[in-house]
């Protein structure tokens, strides 16, 4: 894997970390107050058509700075116009996916500082959503805060037995939001609130389908991944992204509207050579 390299210059703030000791129970957990480097930990490697992309912190559990959130955005922006990637797929080294953000970044803000940190941590989470290639998160260990978020936007979630994710920041003293906007959809209205209010843990597996696929253990979740992306990496391009924007316009307006406008998507889809390439090795596999 190679460092990925940004654009962007060092930035000296680090975000919200939650950063849990080993427990014996889901419900302990401990907030980081260390602050974490700037310089990127972020390692990509394009193989097979899918951009891996790697959290590389293992000893903070793979705590995200701001210059690991640029990071990712660039990483998935750039996969996103990039013909040779199909897919992307995110996982984190050493004992965990992720712990979140450090919390140190918080101290001292004013509105408008606040605003523009949270603005950063909605972008790099948003841009799993919003991506035009299907997006998968690796989940083991601990998905926490920014991860859960992530794990939350991503198209898919492949994660190994016994993961422990929830959404902490109320133990902190500050609310979820962003892409916490989704849990809801994703677990129900009741168990939402009792994640958002009282910031605890959970096992995966309580989520109910909330996991994609899962793996035997932690060293299986690479080839449960590459498994499930390869039902979309030899589909067209054209009409991943196409569905990709139907997903997400479908989640904001009316059923109504959503149905009108979905018919415009389906005919510009046709303008695609692509597309009439695409139904014709269909046929002939009939």
């Amino acid at each position: 894997m190679r460092p990925l390299t940004s654009a962007r210059g060092p930035l000296a703030s680090a975000r919200l970390g939650l950063l849990p000791r080993p427990p014996n129970t889901a419900q302990h957990v401990r907030l980081s107050t260390r602050a974490e480097p700037t310089e990127s930990a972020l390692l990509v490697q394009d193989r097979d058509r899918i951009r891996w992309i790697t959290l590389n912190r293992p000893r903070t559990l793979n705590a995200l700075t701001l210059r690991d959130l640029d990071d990712l955005t660039d990483a998935v922006e750039s996969a996103g116009t990039d013909p040779a990637v199909r897919a992307i797929a995110l996982q984190g080294a050493g004992r965990a996916f992720c712990a979140g953000m450090n919390t140190r970044a918080f101290e001292g803000l004013d509105r408008a500082g606040a605003r523009a940190v949270i603005s950063r941590v909605a972008r790099a989470v948003g841009s799993l959503r919003l991506s035009p290639k299907p997006t998968a998160v690796l989940m083991h260990g601990y998905c926490l805060g920014a991860g859960f978020e992530m794990a939350l936007a991503a198209d898919f979630r492949v994660a190994a037995p016994g993961t422990l994710a929830g959404l902490p920041e109320t133990k902190v003293g500050i609310p979820s939001v962003v892409d916490a906007a989704l849990l809801r959809h994703h677990v129900g209205l009741s168990l939402a609130k009792e994640m958002l209010l009282a910031g605890d843990v959970y096992p995966v597996e309580r989520f109910g389908d909330f996991v994609n696929a899962s793996s035997e253990g932690e060293h299986g979740l690479r080839e449960a991944a590459e498994a499930l992306l390869a039902k979309v990496t030899d589909l067209s391009p054209v009409v991943m992204k196409a569905q990709k924007e139907l997903n997400e316009m479908w989640m904001n307006v009316p059923l109504s509207e959503a149905i009108e406008r979905s018919i415009d998507v389906f005919a510009d889809v046709f303008v695609h050579p692509a597309t009439h390439e695409a139904i014709e090795k269909y046929n002939k596999k009939k």
